[in-house]
């Protein structure tokens, strides 16, 4: 076997790509700290809106071309908790994506942030949510999870002090705030299927992409990037 393919084989099998000034996170990790979604999530039902933990407005089931849309999505403008994060705009979002954006901003992002900046997340700017194209919007590729409403895409976080950390200014610095950004990328791997930021590929330089998407034989295998 080719040094090549061994270092192709080796980087499969991290499931991680590296962050500047942490550790990789391999799969076996990964599935270890998995946080898996509320199993009493349904088409039907949504367990974190309908008892008033996280409002949302629930939406027409949508049904766009090329099978794009999802059959009970909502409308969401926060993510609710002790500190409350406003969203920049309202994401299109079915029920698995808002159950684990409140469980992740509550259990990790929060602490993360008093700890890295001694602030609170108050805001997150949203670079998008529900949209019907194929992956990247390259020609030819399969569906994006963000055609199944199942993605969300994050390109800054406001603090309490008012502070904006963007992606693309933030992310790559060695201080505390581009220790924070990656720190949010990491900890998102445990709350959902797939994470990209600029550590993954050129298309998320500037936004941590998020989503629940189905991988490998069980469905639970994770990207982090």
């Amino acid at each position: 076997m080719s040094q090549l393919t061994l270092l192709a084989v080796a980087s499969l099998l991290a499931g991680c790509a590296g962050f500047i000034g942490g550790d990789d996170m391999d799969q076996e990790q990964l599935q270890r700290e998995a946080i898996l979604p509320d199993p009493a999530i349904s088409n039907d039902f949504c367990p974190i809106v309908e008892t008033g933990q996280n409002p949302a407005v629930a939406l027409p089931p949508i049904d766009d071309r090329g099978g794009c849309g999802h059959p009970a999505p909502f409308l969401l403008s926060t993510i609710a908790g002790n500190q409350p994060v406003e969203l920049s705009r309202e994401a299109t979002v079915n029920c698995v994506v808002i159950s684990q954006l409140n469980r992740f901003f509550n259990d990790k992002v929060q602490p993360l942030a008093q700890s890295y900046m001694g602030e609170q997340v108050t805001g997150i700017r949203v670079a998008a949510s529900y949209s019907c194209r194929t992956r990247n919007s390259k020609r030819g590729a399969k569906l994006s999870e963000h055609g199944k409403a199942n993605a969300i895409d994050i390109s800054a976080l406001t603090l309490s002090d008012g502070t904006v950390l963007t992606v693309d200014d933030d992310w790559s610095s060695y201080g505390r705030k581009g220790r924070f950004m990656r720190a949010f990328n990491r900890e998102a791997c445990k709350y959902f299927t797939t994470v990209i930021g600029p550590g993954g590929d050129k298309y998320h330089q500037d936004h941590i992409h998020l989503d629940h998407g189905s991988h490998g034989r069980r469905g639970l295998w994770r990207s982090c990037q």
